[in-house]
């Protein structure tokens, strides 16, 4: 959910309380007093930079305004196996973030955040000077390209095509042991999955036509984003169905890159398309485009592995 919240912009926290809420109530206790207060899956954060807090904790934020990187500490005594840590790391909270220098201004906004890493143990200092701990994030308030609006995803198109991913001719490759530079996994992790959202959206946009141009409006109004509805697990991200009335199985791969670009499936993916060959089909969008939002689809129906050979690429290791 977007807020019309504008960078640079000041506001109070009633005012926000109220904009989110569309209530003219006052904000709640964490809304209107501590760091941060939750309103569905709206984390808004109320950050001082270089000044204590209303409890008199004076933790270490910061904000590169060339950069739109912060430094942005949690409350004490914060970890990562905390509940909701673990939803501001794992990006099922969106972060709404606001900043004050000075006492009694406002609050200006700077953006929504996303997780670049993060720390535990970092150590802050009690107003009685004793030393506690907190987590500690590493944020960026940059856009996310791929974070389309609504009536951008709608208009966006799939188009099918006939073609197909090159065969490969697998040579064994001796391993090599050498650094790959450090990235923003979080952040990586975010975009990848916003791609795959996106990919989703036109499969579901694109199914609804395909069995409405049969003249199946009843099956097209019975389709499911089984990814949504149900979460991850389930083996594949729609139900759709045949012109027949049959299922349809539906798993969706997606790439802003080629056709020929290798993707994951998790074990659980590769083994329901085993179980239900006669029913799966793989829809791979390749070539995905944001602006506007369009992409280029194959169809592979059946068992994964008749068409591609697979490859670990790590393991669960347990002791013996």
């Amino acid at each position: 959910m977007g807020f019309s919240f504008q960078k640079k912009s000041q506001y109070s926290r009633h005012y926000i309380y109220q904009t989110v809420t569309g209530t003219d109530n006052p904000p709640n206790f964490d809304m209107g007093q501590t760091g941060y207060g939750r309103i569905d899956n709206n984390l808004f954060i109320f950050m001082n930079v270089g000044i204590p807090g209303v409890d008199g904790m004076d933790y270490k934020n910061h904000y590169d305004p060339r950069t739109e990187s912060v430094s942005w500490c949690a409350k004490k005594k914060t970890h990562s196996g905390q509940e909701q840590m673990q939803k501001i790391i794992n990006g099922d909270l969106d972060l709404y973030l606001f900043a004050r220098w000075e006492r009694n201004e406002d609050w200006t906004y700077l953006g929504e955040a996303h997780v670049l890493s993060y720390e535990d143990n970092v150590v802050v200092a009690d107003p009685e000077g004793n030393e506690t701990f907190c987590m500690e994030y590493q944020l960026t308030c940059k856009g996310i390209e791929e974070d389309l609006g609504k009536e951008e995803i709608e208009s966006g198109t799939l188009t099918l095509t006939d073609s197909r991913p090159k065969r490969k001719v697998r040579k064994k490759t001796k391993r090599k042991f050498k650094g790959r530079g450090k990235k923003d996994y979080l952040l990586k992790a975010k975009r990848d999955k916003k791609i795959g959202d996106l990919g989703e959206e036109l499969v579901m946009k694109y199914e609804k036509k395909r069995l409405i141009d049969l003249g199946k409006k009843d099956l097209a109004d019975s389709i499911e984003h089984v990814s949504m509805t149900q979460g991850d697990g389930t083996g594949y991200d729609i139900k759709s169905f045949n012109e027949d009335g049959t299922d349809r199985f539906v798993e969706v791969k997606t790439t802003k890159q080629g056709i020929d670009t290798e993707f994951f499936m998790s074990p659980n993916e590769i083994e329901f398309s085993e179980l239900n060959q006669k029913s799966y089909y793989l829809y791979r969008v390749y070539n995905l485009k944001l602006n506007p939002l369009n992409g280029s689809l194959y169809i592979n129906p059946g068992n994964v592995l008749d068409e591609f050979d697979k490859e670990p690429t790590e393991f669960v290791l347990k002791s013996k």
